[in-house]
């Protein structure tokens, strides 16, 4: 006969049923929100931060973010940005003749056959322990030549060789003319050792551009005039985005030359609670004050007489509300159309090891900043490797103000199939009573007893 579960075993196997509905949570329930997460097939796996993401976590530059699998155990990763790509193709030439044109120059020149595009060059001399002076002239039909880099150098110290020339825009022309001199102690020119042509592709990663208008109502402009600075505050919506520039954008099309120095604030809400202090020191309640602006840097925007503009601000601004503070003088005030943020997209990079679900926390001002073993991860190409999937973020806290009412209603559903589920063991054990104890048997006499 089965035996009946008693009232105590009951109710452990209820708490065992919630803290299965749990889904291993307890450990990170100080954190406020959380998303599920499905990785790729592979051995790595890249999570896009959204905005919300970045606006969910207490801190700036990620944190504390968590990455766990079911159960709950941390799962490392490194945050990778987008960069620019590098790539170098050689290109073929033949060397055609060499000269000597003075006691202190020689001149080589190589022909590739066709117009080819190329922007960078390898100049190998003789000798060792050196500076000298290089220049780099292109022609088509070696009648007339372009001058391409007027006073380059190479080097040799300390057994390391700088031979390196930058040209850098690209150039098409057939016949490549390099001409090197000699120091002023050297007792006469160098020798050429070969001279390589190559080809340096840069392609820059695209930041992302978060624009908020004068039109739209997000940009507050004002002008101080006694203090003779004119005002711009954003409101970027998110907090901690990772932005590393700030690019002004003018109404209109000003023809005037400008020269204006920038300072750029930033903060993360309106207003904060702060506590009430008496001069006794004892405190009573709370009140809400303006939160302070903090300083982010500063910038130069310019525009000069050639008409060419530089509007951008390399400032790091992870703040939601930024200020820009622009020092006219006795100038007259620049009139704005928009102010973008720029940044580039960001990964969260892990590897799967086999697994599919994953749950991510934000959120935990108190977190410490987690220490992973994981900086190979950071060279992987994020081209390459694929994207993991991520649902909508759920509060963890079901009286924050930020969760969905769908949300707390499955948490109650999940609640109420918990207790049903212990009220039906506790009554059918009650119902059925404790399981009969079996008969006690008669010991069998011990070997080679009494008869």
């Amino acid at each position: 006969m089965r035996r009946k579960l008693t009232a105590w075993q009951a109710a452990a196997a209820a708490a065992l049923f919630g803290a299965a509905l749990n889904g291993g949570e307890t450990e990170f329930a100080a954190w406020q929100w959380r998303c599920g997460v499905t990785a790729p097939p592979g051995p790595f796996a890249a999570l896009a931060l959204t905005p919300e993401m970045f606006d969910a976590c207490a801190r700036p530059h990620f944190s504390d973010f968590r990455l766990t699998v079911a159960g709950g155990s941390e799962v490392p990763y490194v945050i990778a940005s987008e960069r620019d790509s590098v790539k170098e193709f050689e290109v073929k030439g033949r060397e055609l003749n060499r000269e000597q044109p003075d006691a202190e120059t020689k001149r080589l020149t190589v022909d590739f056959e066709v117009a080819t595009l190329k922007n960078r060059l390898v100049v190998a001399t003789s000798g060792e322990n050196f500076l000298r002076r290089v220049r780099v002239e292109g022609s088509h039909d070696q009648q007339t030549w372009a001058t391409l880099l007027e006073d380059g150098l190479v080097a040799a110290v300390a057994g390391q060789r700088f031979e390196t020339v930058d040209l850098g825009s690209d150039n098409n022309y057939r016949f490549i003319r390099v001409t090197v001199r000699k120091m002023a102690e050297e007792e006469a020119a160098p020798d050429f050792e070969a001279v390589r042509c190559w080809r340096r592709v840069v392609k820059t990663a695209e930041p992302i551009v978060r624009r908020c208008t004068v039109v739209g109502g997000q940009v507050e402009y004002t002008r101080d005039g006694g203090r003779r600075v004119s005002t711009a505050s954003i409101d970027f919506t998110y907090r901690h985005l990772p932005i590393t520039a700030l690019r002004l954008v003018l109404a209109g099309a000003p023809e005037r030359v400008f020269r204006r120095n920038c300072r750029v604030f930033g903060r993360d809400s309106l207003t904060h609670m702060e506590k009430v202090r008496f001069e006794t020191g004892e405190k009573a309640g709370e009140r809400p004050v303006d939160t302070p602006w903090m300083q982010a840097g500063t910038g130069t925007i310019a525009r000069d007489i050639e008409g060419r503009a530089s509007l951008t601000l390399a400032v790091e601004a992870p703040y939601r509300y930024v200020k820009i503070e622009i020092e006219n003088g006795d100038n007259p005030p620049l009139e704005l159309a928009a102010v973008e943020g720029l940044y580039h997209a960001k990964y969260a990079v892990f590897q799967p090891a086999g697994q599919k679900l994953f749950t991510a926390y934000f959120g935990n001002d108190e977190a410490r900043v987690p220490q992973y073993e994981v900086e190979a991860l950071a060279e992987v190409d994020l081209k390459l490797v694929p994207k993991a999937e991520a649902e909508a973020l759920v509060a963890q806290d079901p009286k924050s103000e930020k969760e969905s009412p769908e949300g707390q209603t499955f948490v109650w559903v999940l609640m109420a199939l918990s207790a049903l589920a212990a009220l039906a063991l506790l009554w059918r054990s009650a119902k059925l009573g404790p399981a009969p104890e079996p008969a006690r048997k008669t010991p069998a006499a011990p070997p080679g007893g009494a008869a």
